[in-house]
């Protein structure tokens, strides 16, 4: 018998991460002894840090006004890849964390036995400056373990991240990137559940019952003929009340809305596909390209011909 997840933000926030493809991967194991800090720097992606043994002092230059103290089961993410600073002690001296690893996602190494061991973690979203999701997070993220609604989450998946991460069986590496995705989309989860709906945050609608059939609609065909009207029938609700509490939630009007994610789908279809243009245009729901030009160049800065040289250069 086939079952349904009936959670409307749980359906709407797969639909945007499979629309843009979240990768995952491990990092590294960092298991070390005091004194020892590092200087993390920026990434072009998503940084996540689970701490798994002892305690980490963590800071962001120009986000955190001072240090994180982080206990075990504790995580953290830079969804935007922000420098980062992280040690045993607020004072002790760092060095930068590019000479403990190689990694194509910089700032953590593999060492041995320690005091304090802690897993580092990468997660990258399609679309680059584009993506959604990427622009409605903050720089930092902090779920601590000892918050309830956290733990009864994350907990299983760190506990297993703990063992997957310290193990040498087969299927290790697969199993600790699959994780990390886990990880990055239940941290969303417990950002949006922190949220206040009248910030007006596209995100936090994922967690509305009626919203979310609406988006669920748009983003499942970006290209059908929408109107005020059969969005607000989509959600049940009379056409008044659909628009003011989605501009009020979401930020922006649903119509509006409409056209920003046909822009984002359009961009990421230009950026990793060879689709023509007339094909990325239908799909879009519009029945010109002129149109399609006019609306694309309004909203990306450029001409779809000129985002896709310069996204996929040679």
């Amino acid at each position: 018998m086939e079952t349904q997840d009936s959670s409307p933000a749980g359906d709407v926030l797969s639909q945007v991460t499979e629309a843009f493809r979240l990768r995952g991967s491990m990092s590294g194991v960092m298991s070390v002894s005091p004194p020892w800090g590092f200087s993390i720097p920026r990434s072009d992606r998503a940084a996540l840090l689970v701490v798994t043994r002892g305690r980490v002092s963590f800071e962001m230059p120009g986000v955190t006004t001072g240090a994180i103290e982080m206990a075990p089961g504790d995580v953290i993410a830079a969804p935007h890849g922000n420098a980062c600073i992280i040690r045993d002690d607020p004072h002790t001296p760092v060095r930068s964390a590019d000479e403990m690893s190689a990694d194509p996602c910089p700032g953590f190494g593999v060492a041995g036995g320690g005091q304090t061991e802690f897993v580092g973690l990468c997660c990258e979203l399609a679309g680059g400056r584009t993506n959604p999701v990427a622009r409605a997070l903050p720089p930092l993220i902090h779920c601590p373990g000892s918050d309830g609604r956290v733990a009864h989450g994350l907990e299983p998946t760190i506990r297993l991240l703990a063992v997957e991460s310290a193990g040498t069986t087969p299927g290790r590496t697969t199993i600790l990137n699959r994780l990390a995705e886990v990880v990055f989309i239940q941290l969303i989860r417990s950002w949006i559940d922190t949220r206040d709906a009248r910030e007006g945050c596209w995100l936090h609608a994922l967690a509305d019952p009626h919203l979310a059939d609406a988006l669920s609609a748009i983003h499942a065909e970006p290209a059908a003929p929408w109107t005020l009207e059969s969005l607000a029938g989509r959600s049940r609700m009379s056409r008044s009340s659909f628009a003011a509490r989605f501009k009020t939630v979401v930020g922006e009007t649903p119509m509006a809305y409409v056209t920003r994610w046909r822009m984002h789908r359009a961009a990421d279809l230009l950026d990793t596909s060879d689709l023509p243009l007339r094909e990325i245009v239908a799909s879009s729901g519009y029945a010109s390209e002129a149109a399609f030009r006019t609306v694309f160049k309004r909203w990306a800065g450029e001409s779809p011909a000129s985002y896709r040289d310069r996204a996929r250069p040679a």
